[in-house]
Order: C-alpha cells, then structure tokens, then sequence
C-alpha cells in the first residue's frame, strides 16, 4: 500500500490538487484517506484511484482537442423522490449493489431518454394512455352487449309463429348480422 498525498494523487490522475480535496470532502474518495501527517492527508493510492475511477464521473475529451473546463452537472433527482428517501434506499443496498457514478449517470440519461421519446410518441398521437383504452373498450363492450340483448326483444313474436328450423336460423342470422353491422358502422 502506496500512500500518497492529495498532490501526488492529482498528479497520477491528471487533474488538481482541488479536485482531488474536493472528491474528499464529498465523499467520493474519502474511504482512501488512511492518516494525517502534518496537517496533510494521505492517501491509500491503489484505493483512492479506484475510487476515482467508480465515483468520478469520466468526460471525453472535446472533438477538438482543447481541455474542458467546464464543471460536470449535478445528476438530476426525481421531483417524486425525496433526497431522503434516496439516502435510505441507497444505504440499505449491499454494497456491491451499488453501481458506481458513471453508470449511475448512463443509467439515468438512458432513463430521461426514454422518457424523451415517449413524450414524443404521446405528442404525435402515436401513444395512447392505457385508461384511455380502458375506457374505449368498456364502451365497444357494452355496445355489444346491447346490441345482442335486443335480438330476442327484436324476434320473439316472429319466432313463436314459425315452425320451420331453416326459417328460425335464417332470422335469427339476419339480427345478429344486422347488430354487427350497426357495431361496425358506429
């Protein structure tokens, strides 16, 4: 175990002592810190890089080569869930259940994509909410149901004065294809 101090540690990874002391601060790195010496904290350097590699969120490099300077934005939390709600479901995860920061942050502009695109289907009419199709069929159910109960209203006094059976089917073929009929039209 190589310990390193937050300079040195800046240095391996490419970036600012300030970055590292503020990867500290907010915990992303903390776990690295093993002692103090001389009011400065080193660190386990095998872990803290690690750690850094997990927590730290990677950025490619712009197309055009020059360094970007600008800070990475906050992952978004859900307006439904609570920050305390989050911390709590977090903690109670085993830890390698944990994913760690940057696929956390796939996972969540994967998620926002999705949700993206299903605005834009619900936009184009394309999608359609599921009560919406709840409520359509119980009205093409009903209408069927009413259509089929009106046949023997509709035939019981011309059924009882025939006696032939082909007469008897041929009427009864007739209602049921003339309610058909008015369900497809409707």
């Amino acid at each position: 175990m190589a310990e390193v101090t937050k300079s040195e540690l800046a240095r391996r990874l490419g970036v600012s002592p300030s970055a590292v002391g503020k990867a500290i601060r907010h915990g992303r790195i903390a776990a690295a810190v093993v002692r103090k010496r001389d009011g400065r904290e080193l660190l386990d350097e095998e872990k803290a890089v690690e750690l850094w590699g997990k927590n730290t969120l990677q950025q490619a490099p712009p197309a055009d080569g020059s360094a970007s300077r600008q800070p990475a934005a906050a992952p978004h939390v859900p307006a439904q869930v609570s920050t305390r709600q989050l911390r709590a479901y977090i903690k109670a995860l085993p830890e390698d259940q944990i994913p760690d920061l940057n696929e956390s942050r796939a996972r969540e502009k994967h998620y926002q994509a999705e949700k993206a695109k299903l605005e834009a289907l619900r936009g184009r009419g394309e999608l359609v909410p599921t009560d919406d199709v709840k409520k359509e069929a119980a009205r093409l159910a009903r209408q069927v149901r009413d259509r089929m109960l009106i046949i023997p209203a509709r035939s019981s006094a011309m059924l009882a004065t025939m006696q032939d059976q082909e007469q008897v089917r041929q009427l009864l073929q007739e209602e049921i294809e003339m309610a058909l009929r008015g369900l497809a039209d409707a």
